[in-house]
């Protein structure tokens, strides 16, 4: 049976039908280029409008830099204040304030009320503060606390240039070398801004006991995003997260060097599971994007 030759009709046909699927992936595209833009300005625009409205109605926001407020507001929090009523203040409540004769703004727990009208603050961590404040001393009541957001908005102008600079360079660079190009320098910025504020790990010494052995007790309290293990030198460890208190006991020191009462530590990161799984992520994410950018301009690619 002899086959059937081609007409020009059904060679004309046939291209179409191949030409098809491709001008539909380009034009699929084609809009989510064109929609990706208008989806991160519009978010950007939502946030900034709920802030100015936070703004606007007299709220603030305040960074906790130190970690006398434990657990409840450790270092890198934002504090969400807004103004409230002196009068209605009672003890528990989480306030920010300047006290009398500073310029620094403190944010520590009512810890009573005084019979002359002030009250008394402290913090978690940290013995009765040594002043009384009145009504103009009070800047509002914390009504949240974003954990680790402070960091965010420490480091945010930092990556916020260089996520502006990158989008330069990129105009700069052939198109089917934006995608590698932008996640190395994203890749370099977000490690160089870690680098320089340091919010992943780290621990305070709240308190020091040297014993009559030569041996040593130290007390300390997470200050980092990540939970991290202090293992005292040649003593015990103890794990603690942002805000926790742990205690550490280095053991006696070797003969003539009991008199020193030394603790020295070491202070390690302790990353869960997901940790990891976002790291490996983050190393093969360039290899995958790659990827998926080469199988999508093969499938778009007009068949001859």
């Amino acid at each position: 049976m002899t086959p059937a030759a081609a007409t020009p009709e059904t060679a004309e046909r046939s291209a179409a039908g191949r030409r098809a699927p491709s001008t539909a992936s380009r034009a699929a595209r084609h809009r989510r280029r064109h929609l990706t833009p208008w989806l991160v300005w519009g978010t950007l625009a939502l946030v900034a409008a709920a802030a100015f409205a936070w703004y606007a109605d007299g709220g603030r926001w305040a960074r906790v830099e130190t970690p006398s407020m434990g657990t409840t507001a450790p270092v890198g929090a934002l504090l969400w204040v807004k103004p409230t009523d002196f009068d209605s203040l009672r003890p528990g409540d989480f306030i920010t304030f300047v006290p009398p004769g500073s310029d620094l703004t403190f944010s520590h727990a009512v810890e009573a009320r005084n019979a002359d009208g002030t009250i008394a603050t402290r913090g978690e961590l940290s013995p009765t503060d040594p002043w009384r404040l009145e009504a103009e001393d009070v800047r509002g009541r914390v009504v949240m606390v974003w954990k680790g957001a402070g960091w965010l908005a420490l480091m945010g102008p930092a990556l916020l240039a260089g996520a502006v600079a990158i989008a330069i360079v990129r105009r700069f660079v052939r198109a089917g070398a934006r995608a590698p190009v932008t996640l190395l320098l994203g890749a370099a910025l977000l490690a160089l801004t870690i680098s320089w504020y340091d919010p992943l790990v780290g621990a305070q010494q709240l308190a020091f006991t040297a014993d009559d052995d030569g041996s040593a007790t130290g007390t300390f309290v997470g200050t980092g995003l990540l939970p991290v293990e202090i293992t005292a030198d040649g003593g015990d460890r103890v794990r603690i997260g942002a805000g926790e208190v742990g205690t550490v006991e280095a053991v006696a020191l070797g003969a003539g060097e009991q008199d020193e009462h030394r603790l020295e530590v070491r202070i390690a990161p302790v990353l869960a599971w997901w940790w990891w799984a976002l790291i490996i992520a983050g190393c093969f994410s360039p290899a995958v994007v790659s990827a998926v950018r080469e199988r999508a301009a093969r499938h778009g690619a007009v068949a001859p």
